[in-house]
């Protein structure tokens, strides 16, 4: 089961509960709060990979919730999800911070393709100009270079995205439908080709392809990467 968290910030018993089961039929890990106090603590004490976030919620609105959130230094992504369409609503909810903003009512279909999106797009600013080391690699993401006692290992495009995200959700396993998703773009592509993208990976960076350390299987999951052997 992937472990992104995703919490659901709604009073409306009959919306969080759809979202719930949508959002757990894509094996998301999913909390959620039917008011603003309750949802503010979540967010700040869970760590979720994304907010859903209502905007009329009893107790502290989402306005309120969003603008405590960023003023604590909370970059999570936040998807508004709200029956407030007017322009200036969106405008103070982008202002303050939220990375999405749909209006009520809206289709699941929708919905599941937005969050993906902003997961996707939350992998790539965390890697973005990262530099990581493990095992005697240095990756350079903004530079797209990856050197091993000063010669370049030669990664391939595909490669980089690969290693990328996978060390982007360090220390979690990774579904393969999440690695073809951010990876390949899609999920109709036989998992298969993980397996040999993950091989190619693994004599180049490994100290030992045949008992990898840092790219390690997860039994009936994917992959997890670990930068400590």
């Amino acid at each position: 089961m992937s472990e992104r968290r995703i919490l659901v910030i709604e009073d409306d018993a009959t919306i969080r509960s759809g979202l719930e089961d949508a959002l757990r039929s894509e094996n998301y890990e999913v909390l959620s709060a039917e008011d603003g106090l309750t949802g503010l603590h979540l967010g700040l004490r869970e760590d979720p990979d994304l907010i859903v976030l209502d905007l009329m919620l009893p107790g502290m609105d989402g306005f309120e919730i969003l603008r405590r959130l960023r003023a604590d230094g909370l970059e999570t992504p936040v998807l508004i999800l709200t029956a407030r369409g007017l322009e200036a609503d969106r405008v103070k909810g982008l202002d303050l911070g939220a990375d999405d903003y749909v209006v009520k009512p809206f289709g699941l279909s929708e919905f599941l393709a937005r969050v993906r999106s902003r997961l996707r797009a939350w992998d790539r600013e965390r890697g973005a100009g990262a530099v990581l080391r493990f095992a005697g690699v240095t990756v350079d993401f903004a530079a797209r270079t990856a050197v091993k006692d000063g010669d370049d290992l030669g990664l391939t495009p595909r490669e980089f995205a690969l290693l990328e995200f996978l060390a982007g959700r360090e220390g979690k396993a990774a579904p393969r439908a999440d690695i073809l998703r951010a990876v390949w773009g899609e999920e109709e592509v036989h998992s298969r080709v993980i397996d040999t993208a993950i091989l190619g990976l693994r004599k180049k960076v490994e100290p030992d392809a045949g008992k990898p350390a840092c790219i390690l299987s997860v039994r009936g999951v994917g992959y997890r990467f670990s930068r400590r052997p």
